[in-house]
C-alpha cells in the first residue's frame, strides 16, 4: 500500500456523468481530505466543482493512499477537457448521506447561508471544501468578520451543536462557538490555532486538565439522551458483535474473544470500584482534536460523545503520541482526577480499562458499517476486528512494551486464562506483538555473569524476578512433553497444546540459545525426566534423548532441557532421579515441584527470583544469590552428605536415597523439606574475617 493519494474526479452535470478529470496528486493521503481535490478538479473542468462522496478505491486502505476515484457535481457545464466515462446505473442508497447527493449539498450550503444572513454575516466567497466523507462534511464559509465552519454529521452521530452548549456551561472556552444549528448541522465560529497532531506543546495539554474537569462537573447531570457506552454496556454489546464478525477471525481468536467476552462484566465492576463517574465522554479525545493558539487549547469534534467512563477518554491519546509524550498526557490525566476524585484510584483504571477502549471502537466502527452505503465501506472495512484484536491484546498484556518490566507475569496469566489447545500460540504471538523488540534489551544485563553482579542489589533481584516470570511460561509450556504422556495421571494435567517446533520458537525469538545432547549428560544444562535402568549398577549417567530443549540467554542458563538418560542404581535410583522433588520448579507433570513461591499469595508469589546459574570462562557459577565474594554457605545441611548436598544443587533434585535418611520416601512431603535455595557453588577457598557462615564459631 502506498501513502500517495492520486485522484480521478468523475464530474455530474444536471443528474448526469459527462466526463471525468485527473489523476491528481494529492498532497494529502488522506480521501476525507477533499478541499485540494476539488480546487484541482475545477481548474481542470473549467468550472467550480463540489466534491459529493467516494466511488472507489485501489491500492489504498485505512482511509489513505492508493488510486481513488470521486464524484463531483459542477456548477455549470464544464468547458475543460473531460475523460469519457461509462454510464451509471447508480439509482442511490438508502444509507446516502444529505451531503454525497448534489441536491443534498446544495442544500445544507443553502441552509448555511440562510444562517449567516440572520446573523449579519453573510457569505463574501465560493466555500471552500476541507473534507467529506461518511462521518461529516466539512466546509469553510468566507464572511467579512472571519471564516465561519458549517459541519454536518450523519443520522448514528451525536447532535454535535447539543453537547458543545452542555459543555461549554460547566467549562466555558473548551469549545467552539456555535453560531447556529438545526439538528445535525452547525454553523461554528473559527478557532485559531494548530490542530496539536505529533508531540504537543507543554501549554496545549491544559485540554486534559480541563475536559477532566468539565467531564467531573457533567457527571451530576445524567446521560441526557447520550448512548450509554458505560463498561457495563459495552459488555452487554460485546457477544452480539463477536458472532458478527466471527467470519473474519481465526478459531483461536474466537476462543480468545469468548473468554474475554466472559470476563468484560468482572472489568466494568473493577472499573467501578476505582472511584471515577460515569459522564460525558468525548469519545475521539486524541490531540488531532485539540487546537492551541499559543495560550488556549479548545477541544474539537463532539459527534462521537457518549455517556461513559472518562478512563476511555484518558487512554484515546496514547496511540497518537510517543511513549515519552504519554507518559506525560498520562500523568497529568491522572493528577487532574486525583485532585478532582480525591478517593479515585485513576492509574488503576486505565489498566482495567485499556481493553474496553477497544471493545468501545469496535462497536462504534461497526456502527458506521451499518450506517453507511457499501461503497464508502473502504473507510472501515475491517476496523471492527482490527479494534477487537486490539482489545484481546491489551486484556492479555495491558503493560508489555510500555513498561520496563512485568511483561513475564503477563504473559504467564494471559496462558493461564486463555491458553490451550489452538490458542496458546496466538497468545504468544500477541504478547511478543507488544514486548519485542525492546524486552529482551531490558534483560540485557542478566546475560552474564560480570555484568550482572556489578548491578545494584535492587537492579539484580529486579531483573531476577522478571526472568522467574518468564520461566513459569517455560514450566507451563514444557508439561506438554513431560511424562507420563497423553491422559494418564499428572500433578498438572493443564495442557497448553504448542508443540516442540512452537516452543523452540518462541524462546528463540526473544535471544536465547537452544540447548540439547550436543556434549552428553551435563546436570548445568539437562534435567532427568525419565530413567532407563543400567545393568551394571556404577554406570555413569548416559543421555539418551533430549525430551524438550533448554535455553541459555548468554552466560546465563534460563531453563534446562528435559532428557532421558541411562544409568546405574548406585549413579542414579530409579523413583528418585526422575521422581523425587525437583526444586526450583513451579510446575512439572510427573513429580511434585519446589519452588519459594508456592503458598505465597497472588502478587507476593511473583517476588521470587530465577536461579541465577552462569557458565562463564572461569567455570560455572550456581545460584548466585549473594554478592561475588559470598558464594557459598557450605552446604550444612543436617541429614545429607556434602556430595549429596551438592547433587541436590546441581541436579536440584535428589539422585538417590540419602545415606543417613533411610526412612525417607521419594514422593513425600518430608522430600520437599529440604531448604537448598541459599546453597551456592563454587565455593570459596577459606572463609574470610567476618563470615556469616561461620557465626556461630
Amino acid at each position: 500500500m502506498t501513502e500517495q493519494r492520486t485522484a480521478t474526479v468523475v464530474v455530474e452535470w444536471r443528474g448526469e456523468r459527462v466526463g471525468a478529470v485527473g489523476p491528481i496528486a494529492a498532497e494529502s493521503p488522506y480521501w476525507a481530505q477533499i478541499g485540494e481535490v476539488a480546487a484541482a478538479a475545477s481548474r481542470l473542468a473549467g468550472v467550480p466543482l463540489a466534491v459529493l462522496r467516494l466511488l472507489s478505491v485501489a491500492g489504498g486502505e485505512g482511509g489513505r493512499g492508493g488510486e481513488v476515484v470521486y464524484l463531483a457535481v459542477a456548477s455549470e457545464r464544464p468547458t475543460g477537457v473531460l475523460a469519457p466515462v461509462g454510464r451509471s446505473d447508480d439509482a442511490g442508497h438508502p444509507l446516502r448521506l444529505d451531503w454525497a447527493r448534489a441536491d443534498g449539498l446544495a442544500g445544507e450550503w443553502a441552509w448555511a447561508d440562510g444562517e449567516l444572513a440572520k446573523l449579519g454575516r453573510p457569505r463574501t466567497g465560493p466555500v471552500e471544501q476541507v473534507r467529506s466523507w461518511n462521518l461529516s462534511a466539512l466546509s469553510r464559509f468566507p464572511t467579512a468578520d472571519g471564516p465561519v465552519w458549517l459541519k454536518s454529521t450523519p443520522p448514528f452521530a451525536v447532535p454535535e451543536a447539543a453537547v458543545i452548549t452542555r459543555v461549554e456551561a460547566v467549562q466555558p472556552g473548551l469549545t467552539p462557538r456555535v453560531l447556529a444549528s438545526d439538528g445535525r448541522r452547525a454553523l461554528l465560529a473559527d478557532v485559531p490555532g494548530a490542530d496539536c497532531w505529533g508531540v504537543p506543546e507543554d501549554g496545549m495539554l491544559s485540554a486534559v486538565d480541563r475536559w477532566a474537569a468539565a467531564q467531573a462537573a457533567s457527571a451530576v447531570d445524567g446521560p441526557d439522551g447520550l448512548a450509554d457506552c458505560s463498561p457495563a454496556a459495552l459488555a452487554a454489546r460485546f457477544p452480539a458483535l463477536l458472532e458478527r464478525l466471527r467470519p473474519e477471525l481465526s478459531a483461536a481468536e474466537y476462543a480468545q474473544a469468548r473468554r474475554l467476552a466472559d470476563h468484560l462484566p468482572e472489568l466494568a465492576e473493577q472499573l467501578d470500584g476505582c472511584g471515577l463517574p460515569l459522564t460525558v465522554v468525548h469519545g475521539d479525545f486524541h490531540p488531532g482534536n485539540w487546537r492551541f493558539d499559543g495560550g488556549r487549547a479548545t477541544v474539537l469534534d463532539f459527534s462521537d460523545a457518549a455517556w461513559g467512563h472518562p478512563a476511555l477518554d484518558g487512554l484515546r491519546p496514547q496511540p497518537f503520541l510517543s511513549p515519552e509524550r504519554w507518559a506525560d498526557v498520562r500523568a497529568r490525566w491522572a493528577a487532574a482526577w486525583r485532585e478532582l476524585a480525591p478517593d479515585s484510584r485513576p492509574e488503576q483504571a486505565l489498566e482495567i480499562a485499556a481493553p474496553l477502549v477497544h471493545v468501545h471502537f469496535a462497536l462504534r466502527y461497526q456502527e458506521f458499517l451499518d450506517g453507511i452505503e457499501p461503497s464508502e465501506h473502504p473507510y472501515h472495512a475491517g476496523d471492527p476486528a482490527a479494534e477487537l484484536r486490539r482489545a484481546l491484546r491489551k486484556a492479555l498484556f495491558p503493560t508489555s512494551g510500555s513498561e520496563p518490566l512485568g511483561a513475564g507475569r503477563e504473559l504467564y496469566e494471559a496462558l493461564m486464562w486463555m491458553g490451550g489447545e489452538g490458542t496458546t500460540a496466538a497468545v504468544l504471538d500477541g504478547w511478543a506483538a507488544q514486548a519485542l523488540p525492546g524486552y529482551p534489551e531490558r534483560l540485557a544485563a542478566a546475560a552474564a555473569y560480570d555484568t550482572f553482579t556489578a548491578q545494584p542489589e535492587d537492579e539484580r533481584r529486579t531483573l531476577a524476578e522478571e526472568l522467574y516470570a518468564l520461566s513459569r511460561t517455560a514450566d507451563a509450556l514444557a508439561t506438554e512433553f513431560q511424562p507420563p504422556y497423553g491422559d494418564g495421571p499428572a500433578r498438572d494435567g493443564t495442557r497448553l497444546g504448542l508443540d516442540l517446533a512452537g516452543y523452540r520458537a518462541f524462546f528463540t525469538r526473544l535471544g536465547m540459545t537452544g540447548t540439547g545432547a550436543k556434549g552428553g549428560f551435563d546436570p548445568f544444562l539437562h534435567e532427568i525426566a525419565e530413567l532407563v535402568p543400567a545393568e551394571d549398577p556404577d554406570a555413569p549417567i548416559e543421555l539418551l534423548d533430549v525430551l524438550w530443549p533448554g535455553f541459555t540467554f548468554g552466560e546465563l542458563l534460563f531453563v534446562r532441557a528435559g532428557v532421558r538418560v541411562r544409568a546405574g542404581a548406585r549413579v542414579a535410583e530409579p523413583g528418585w532421579a526422575d521422581a523425587s522433588p525437583m526444586y526450583w520448579a513451579f510446575r512439572r507433570r510427573g513429580r511434585p515441584p519446589v519452588d519459594l513461591s508456592h503458598g505465597w499469595g497472588s502478587n507476593s508469589q511473583w517476588g521470587t527470583n530465577l536461579r541465577m546459574d552462569f557458565r562463564t570462562a572461569d567455570g560455572d557459577r550456581l545460584n548466585v544469590v549473594r554478592d561475588p565474594d559470598r558464594l557459598s554457605n557450605h552446604h550444612r545441611v543436617e541429614g545429607l552428605t556434602r556430595a549429596e548436598a551438592e547433587e541436590l544443587l546441581r541436579h536440584r533434585c535428589l539422585l538417590r536415597r540419602p545415606a543417613g535418611l533411610p526412612e525417607l520416601v521419594a514422593d513425600s512431603q518430608a522430600a520437599m523439606d529440604f531448604l537448598p535455595f541459599d546453597w551456592t557453588l563454587p565455593e570459596p577457598a577459606a572463609c574470610v574475617g567476618g563470615c556469616r557462615d561461620h557465626e556461630e564459631a
